[in-house]
């Protein structure tokens, strides 16, 4: 669990003010194909987008990936790396189900 979070002395409390690595997260659960996967499935239904618009999809996508799962540990009060690939697989598979079905209005898919 150390190698997935930073900033924290003690790396089994998740508290408040611990920066989760989402790369290291992605990994661990072995969730990081399928992340990309999405990217890509993302960017395909936006259509051709300059290069600066592509990444800020893909880091808003990883903010909310990160903002998910704070909240589900929150909620749950810890997190296991078998919480993390649940809450992940689902939030992925959530989102691969909307994009499916097409943009949702305003243009937000996620």
């Amino acid at each position: 669990m150390d190698e997935v979070i930073t900033g924290c002395v003690n790396p089994l409390f998740m508290g408040p003010t611990v920066k989760l690595d989402l790369t290291t997260i992605l990994q661990a659960t072995g969730e990081l194909q399928h992340f990309l996967d999405l990217g890509a499935a993302r960017l395909r239904a936006e259509g051709p987008l300059p290069e600066e618009a592509s990444e800020e999809l893909i880091f808003s996508m990883a903010d909310e990936l990160e903002d998910h799962l704070r909240a589900m540990r929150d909620r749950q009060g810890s997190a296991s790396i078998g919480d993390l690939r649940v809450w992940t697989r689902t939030w992925i598979d959530e989102r691969q189900e909307a994009l499916a079905r097409g943009p949702l209005p305003g243009g937000d898919q996620g």
